[in-house]
């Protein structure tokens, strides 16, 4: 019955479902704390050309992962289903397409790495740092960022369907053109934010509005003017 009602809440994003063992390794063979390069995806799919490769068709599917480690290179067709990671590095990575669902992220860095029109469903990344991080054209549904840097964020054109940013810095945050569903923003940093109209329709938190006003005010052609006493005399 606990999961019905995960299931039937719009805001809390489902768990991975995993075995009941603490880990295991990706590919069977090197104990439960992993460490996966794409050199190594590739030499499993038969190409040993090394970075900066195109990967398609990468599955990971009911893992718990203590390390995954995936530096530079392109990926295409990303499925990420039912994973547990800690201590994710995926800093440079460009994913193109493909769908996460069922996933959480604990640590690490994402520091730079772009996913463009991917599907992300139940995930929850957490004190994760991610600052350069794309996600143009993505579509995110009951997902939630909690204590994340985020600097710097690209949200253009993306969807927002029940998400969530928990104590994050948005910093530099670029929403131009995204879709609100629903979202909602608690303890977040929002200077120097572009695209602020994108942000139609969220739930920001009182105290966060203060370094979202500049953006909102230049996203609506409002002209800031300073009316102090002194100005007046």
């Amino acid at each position: 019955m606990a999961s019905t009602r995960r299931r039937n809440d719009p805001w809390t994003p489902v768990a991975p479902d995993l075995p009941a063992e603490p880990a295991r390794p990706i590919d069977g063979g090197r104990g439960p704390a992993e460490l996966v390069e794409l050199a190594e995806l590739l030499a499993a799919a038969g190409d040993s050309a090394g970075r900066d490769v195109r990967l398609a068709g990468v599955r990971l599917a009911a893992l718990r992962v203590v390390a995954l480690r995936v530096v530079g290179g392109q990926l295409a067709g990303v499925t990420l289903r039912d994973v547990a990671i800690r201590d994710v590095a995926l800093a440079g990575t460009i994913v193109d397409g493909g769908a996460a669902t069922r996933v959480t992220v604990d640590g690490g860095r994402l520091s730079g790495a772009v996913w463009v029109d991917g599907e992300i469903r139940d995930a929850r990344l957490t004190d994760v740092r991610a600052d350069g991080l794309t996600l143009r054209f993505c579509r995110l549904h009951r997902s939630r960022f909690e204590g994340c840097d985020l600097t710097g964020l690209d949200l253009t054109r993306a969807r927002l369907d029940h998400v969530e940013f928990v104590r994050c810095d948005l910093t530099g945050a670029d929403f131009t053109g995204a879709t609100v569903t629903a979202a909602r923003f608690a303890g977040c940093r929002f200077d120097r934010v572009t695209g602020a109209s994108g942000l139609a329709g969220a739930e920001i938190g009182a105290g966060d509005l203060m370094g979202l006003a500049p953006s909102l005010a230049a996203a609506l052609g409002i002209s800031l003017v300073d009316t102090s006493p002194a100005d007046r005399v």
